[in-house]
């Protein structure tokens, strides 16, 4: 649930798409410094737009929303069919396409993004030195995208204590295995279309999206450092087991197994029910279903504090029947009651 924008502050609206406006290279590149500089695209001379014809229908929006937070958008439609490339600065990028279709490069890594397409429709890509960015443009084609960047001095800031989002940040072309979940996706439509809203609280609303899915996608890395940090292969697994265990545990996290029973899950993982009973422990370190409840219980925290859903919601989301049960489980584990969670966070 996201809360809706009091009319009270609808006083600037922002712009729908104006398919009828086009853009020049200067239109394109204007805030370019933002982001980086030494935009490029091919010479008129050899079959390349002129510097004043029209290259894009559409808008394009740069902005700096905090030190080192930009939000870059687009919802555009190409006029021709070129490649681009221009000089980015080191940082984080977030790339999320809302709409349409795009193939673009960090560096050597390509990515060809749309619904359906291999790649998904979100980059998560670390530039820990200055690289370039490329985009293959084909006449016709529409696309609706945000870029959230972060640079060094936003992260210096924002004090991020994670070794494996430390790492990240300094391995070029590292790629976060993040897939954006369905209310990050909602978020980036968001982040296109903004509410109506004075400019100081506009750039608020903007900046409070672009933390939701700066978590979202960050937390992911972190989770991936987790991950590699479990250690050794606990005594009485092999690698093999050890493995099929660690994906079980990442299957029941994504909330697919919600509805299986233990048999369901044993044979998901390729083992006996009693093998996993014995085993599952030493990697998830409690019994399955305990993991499975308390993986519910946490899903149905963090709505309550979103305020994305009521007690009774949260409740169901933990797979609880009846309210006081829940209420009881969520004080043992957390040391709050329902109605605390709602009004601390």
């Amino acid at each position: 649930m996201f809360a809706k924008s009091p009319e009270s502050f609808a006083l600037a609206p922002e712009p729908e798409l104006e398919w009828d406006a086009t853009m020049d290279v200067r239109g394109l590149t204007r805030d370019l410094h933002l982001l980086g500089a030494d935009y490029s695209l091919p010479d008129g001379a050899r079959g390349g737009p002129a510097a004043d014809a029209p290259l894009l229908r559409g808008r394009v929006d740069t902005r700096e929303l905090s030190p080192g937070l930009v939000l870059y958008r687009t919802a555009v439609q190409d006029l021709c069919s070129m490649q681009t490339t221009n000089l980015l600065h080191p940082g984080i990028k977030l790339c999320v396409l809302v709409s349409g279709r795009s193939e673009l490069a960090y560096g050597h890594r390509h990515f060809d993004l749309g619904p359906g397409r291999a790649q998904g429709q979100a980059v998560l890509v670390s530039l820990a030195e200055a690289d370039r960015f490329t985009r293959r443009w084909h006449a016709g084609r529409s696309e609706r995208k945000i870029t959230i960047t972060l640079r060094s001095e936003w992260l210096a800031r924002a004090g991020l204590q994670s070794r494996g989002i430390e790492r990240f940040c300094h391995q070029h072309l590292a790629l976060g295995g993040w897939a954006p979940s369905p209310r990050a996706l909602v978020i980036a439509q968001q982040l296109s279309s903004p509410p109506p809203l004075v400019e100081g609280l506009q750039r608020l609303w903007l900046e409070s999206r672009c933390l939701d899915l700066i978590v979202e996608a960050l937390s992911c890395v972190a989770q991936e450092e987790r991950h590699a940090a479990r250690g050794p292969v606990p005594e009485g697994l092999d690698a093999r087991n050890y493995r099929r265990l660690r994906a079980l545990c990442d299957f029941l996290d994504s909330g697919e197994a919600d509805a299986m029973t233990l048999p369901d899950i044993a044979r998901h993982a390729g083992m006996s029910a009693s093998h996993l009973q014995r085993h599952f422990p030493k990697v998830g370190q409690m019994p399955v279903m305990e993991y499975m409840r308390a993986r519910r219980l946490e899903k149905a925290r963090l709505a309550l504090e979103r305020g994305e859903v009521g007690i009774s919601g949260a409740a169901a989301l933990a797979g609880y029947r009846s309210e006081a049960n829940f209420a009881t489980a969520i004080r043992r584990r957390y040391g709050l009651t329902p109605s605390d969670l709602r009004k601390y966070f």
